[in-house]
């Protein structure tokens, strides 16, 4: 089956074995300051045999994971699904494990400077490269994790959640966030055996987080309870999480070095360049991709799955889905499968474009492998949360080619979505789409995607002074016609809302909620989306709900909170 040729390409990079495993069940320690006070209860586990503290040496360099435990559990708790995760993909010998303990019962804003401490002597203690520098964390771990890494985008490259939601972020008063050159990245992983109250939790920080302007990975689990020992989900995040570069950071003269080196080595990739990574080395494998050479360039699109590098080396590589060498085409529709899978938007339009248009095929096995790709990257999503209506929208495209292969995979992959308690044994036909039909699935799939911002597609379609405000902030909001200006959206916006338009009141309550062209306040965020909930919007009545669960600055109130999850209920339709 095609999707055997990218699990074949896979064992190359997740490999199952024992290499220089880091010491386990180290004690807990303390982190003391100049006066002799514990700034930090911490655990640590790293590889037997690294290289000495201020190694320059970027091979000989180490990664560093900060692993942030629930409340009430023990300061190293995290560390065992990291642990194995990174045992399990080959990569034990090049990265330091460590725990540290909240000051309190819960982690805070108190926990910020003690674990930035932690951090800088981590890495004067071991050979931490300062751009391989990421957090994973479940619950109260979780939370720091995201919180910490958006509030430390010079520190921390990416952030891994489990089980609980965050409701600190940085405010733009003046620039917008920018989650392409500079914004740390985030993987958040809900398991739907967790608790109810951490289910809605968790999907409304997804929900913030993401009408923030973050880069989320999000994914959902129905065999994943209230533990993040998970190989699935823990293997995923841990290699994308380790293929990532912090964006902020200068590289080092060594790694600049390394640039000059593109030697292929015994996997057939380009290592030096893999180990730099990021959008540095993208450029470079950008102009390899250009070489008359075909082996040089199937080593430069291989190198792909093995490091993130930019969008702009994902389109590059793209076009190579039509080089005349079918060894190039091969490498580098595995690496845009890869990258798809961790919602790279050029590596995703790639493979959809090509897959759904067989004139641009040089042989149609090809497009089988970009079908394949299709499905892996939506494999996930599937029974989860469906960020990419991109992917399924080329999935239903593909239900109709002319191709039988393609035909099968796609219907396949879409089964559980048109079927999904269907067993052989019922006494029924299996349905062959959803009810209502594919398109009309695929639209409701897109504006739940869209979420807030969905209510934009009234810009050009209705009149009015309140609308033309209101579209004029989503235009500033998105970038549409230049740099993002958080500030002038935020104006806008709250213009709009003050002349009693509906969509507007409920876009300016998750300004406020999440800080975007004002301080953030979750008070005035409840404000607005109680004007917007009292007239009828779904969504505000939704985060309504859930700021009166409390955590947010705002005082708990279990009655007004069910009632607008009672309102969102009756007046959601079942898919």
């Amino acid at each position: 089956m095609q999707i055997q040729r990218l699990f074949t390409f896979l064992a190359g990079v997740f490999v199952f074995g024992l290499i220089a495993l880091p010491v386990q069940g180290a004690a807990e320690a303390e982190l003391k300051g100049p006066d002799g006070k514990t700034i930090v209860r911490y655990v640590v586990e790293a590889p037997e045999n690294i290289a000495a503290a201020g190694t320059k040496d970027p091979a000989k360099q180490v990664g560093l994971i900060l692993c942030s435990a629930e409340h009430d559990r023990p300061t190293g708790d995290e560390i065992l699904p990291v642990r194995e995760a990174l045992q399990r993909l080959g990569l034990s010998d090049q990265y330091v494990l460590i725990a540290g303990h909240s000051q309190a019962q819960k982690f805070s804003a108190a926990d910020d400077a003690p674990l930035e401490k932690l951090l800088q002597w981590a890495m004067k203690t071991y050979p931490v490269n300062p751009r391989r520098v990421y957090m994973y964390g479940k619950g109260e771990g979780g939370k720091i994790s995201a919180e910490f890494t958006m509030l430390h985008p010079n520190l921390v490259t990416a952030g891994i959640s489990y089980s609980w939601g965050w409701w600190r972020m940085p405010a733009e008063l003046k620039d917008a966030i920018d989650p392409v050159k500079s914004a740390p990245e985030f993987y958040m992983v809900l398991g739907l055996r967790d608790l109810s109250y951490h289910l809605t939790t968790v999907r409304d920080a997804y929900q913030r987080t993401t009408a923030k302007g973050y880069h989320v990975i999000f994914r959902e689990f129905e065999d994943l309870g209230a533990r993040t020992y998970h190989p699935p989900s823990n293997d995923d995040a841990i290699a994308w999480a380790t293929r990532l570069r912090n964006k902020n950071l200068p590289l080092s003269a060594e790694e600049k070095v390394l640039l000059t080196k593109t030697q292929v080595n015994a996997a057939g990739y380009m290592g030096n360049l893999a180990l730099v990574g990021g959008a540095p080395a993208g450029v470079v494998i950008q102009k390899l991709l250009e070489s008359p050479d075909a082996v040089v360039r199937a080593a430069a699109a291989q190198t792909c799955g093995y490091a993130i590098f930019s969008e702009a080396t994902m389109e590059a590589l793209g076009g190579h889905l039509t080089d005349p060498a079918a060894k190039v085409r091969r490498a580098a529709l595995r690496a845009l499968a890869l990258n798809a899978n961790w919602r790279s938007e050029a590596a995703q339009k790639a493979l959809v474009e090509f897959a759904i248009h067989p004139e641009k095929a040089v042989d149609e096995n090809d497009r089988v492998s970009a079908t394949d790709g299709i499905a892996w990257a939506a494999r996930y999503q599937v029974a989860g949360v469906r960020q990419d209506p991109a992917l399924f929208g080329a999935l239903v495209t593909l239900l109709g080619d002319k191709n039988e292969e393609l035909r099968t995979m796609a219907a396949n992959i879409l089964a559980p979505i048109r079927d999904r308690g269907f067993r052989g044994d019922l006494g029924r036909p299996e349905l062959k789409e959803p009810t209502g039909g594919w398109q009309p699935w695929l639209e409701r799939v897109r504006a739940k995607a869209a979420d807030y911002r969905n209510d934009y597609q009234v810009c050009g379609k209705e009149t009015g002074e309140a609308v033309a405000l209101y579209c004029k902030g989503g235009e500033y909001l998105t970038g549409k016609n230049g740099t993002p200006d958080p500030v002038q959206a935020f104006r806008h916006t709250l213009q709009a809302a003050e002349m009693g338009y509906l969509p507007a009141k409920a876009m300016l309550g998750m300004l406020y909620a999440i800080g975007k062209g004002v301080a953030q306040s979750y008070p005035e965020a409840a404000k607005w989306w109680s004007q917007a909930a009292e007239g009828g919007h779904l969504l505000a009545a939704q985060s309504l709900s859930m700021i009166y669960r409390g955590g947010a600055g705002v005082k708990a109130d279990p009655a007004l909170s069910e009632k607008w999850a009672k309102f969102v209920k009756e007046h959601t339709a079942a898919e």
